[in-house]
């Protein structure tokens, strides 16, 4: 394997540890949504401030008597209200950022390998880059289409708890994807970046090697003229 081919291969590691950082930062982070609210029996003296990841986010409320400041636990809250996400979503949304981090860290072992050294083998060879940097992708673009039907099916219309709501607060039309989920959208073009990467150095190699079985050819044919 030539040092050009090395290297592409060895960019790809550091590809697929940016991949395992976005997808960290995506799952610890509080901003897979942020919203604003209104309370519809005073509009024009309420204002509220929403976000929250998978896990955890945070609720900023003020009835004109000033900012209240509350934590928001996701699972609790969907053990309370059933009705505040698709749980079903949210689940499998989780499940395939795991997935995902799985695939991401094997496509950077198995780079640092390919980089040391040759495999055999087509898993722990380059195709088997290609399969790992693909599934990453693949469950990184699940996760991402995944909650992006929540949104459009759920959070759009309101992100306020049971007694928020029953306290006639609304978010309705005033939600947006928050950073949090843009580090995932960010893993899905580092992943096809890495696969770019891979096709470029490896097409190279097999154009150096090309011309090889020619040299040879010529080569015992002018031993048998002799």
């Amino acid at each position: 394997m030539n040092l050009f081919k090395r290297g592409m291969i060895f960019v790809t590691f550091f590809g697929s540890c940016l991949t395992i950082a976005l997808i960290v930062a995506a799952m610890g982070t509080k901003f897979w949504i942020v919203a604003r609210a209104r309370r519809l029996s005073n509009p024009e003296e309420s204002n509220g401030k929403i976000n929250f990841g998978l896990f955890k986010g945070k609720k900023e409320l003020n009835v004109a008597y000033g900012w209240r400041t509350y934590e928001i636990n996701i699972v609790e809250q969907l053990h309370a209200d059933r009705e505040f996400l698709i749980y079903g979503l949210w689940v499998a949304t989780i499940g395939c950022l795991c997935g995902a981090l799985l695939f991401s860290a094997l496509s950077a072992v198995f780079a640092v390998i390919n980089t040391a050294s040759t495999p055999s083998g087509a898993i722990t060879g380059v195709p088997g880059l290609y399969l790992w940097n693909t599934l990453a992708m693949f469950f990184d673009l699940a996760a991402v289409s995944l909650w992006a039907v929540q949104f459009y099916q759920k959070l759009q219309y309101n992100v306020m708890s049971i007694e928020d709501r029953d306290n006639m607060w609304s978010s309705s039309q005033m939600s947006a994807f928050g950073y949090s989920f843009w580090f995932v959208v960010g893993a899905v073009v580092v992943h096809f970046v890495n696969i770019v990467v891979i096709y470029i150095g490896t097409s190279e190699g097999r154009e150096k090697k090309v011309p090889q079985p020619m040299i040879e050819e010529k080569s015992n044919g002018a031993i048998m003229l002799y």
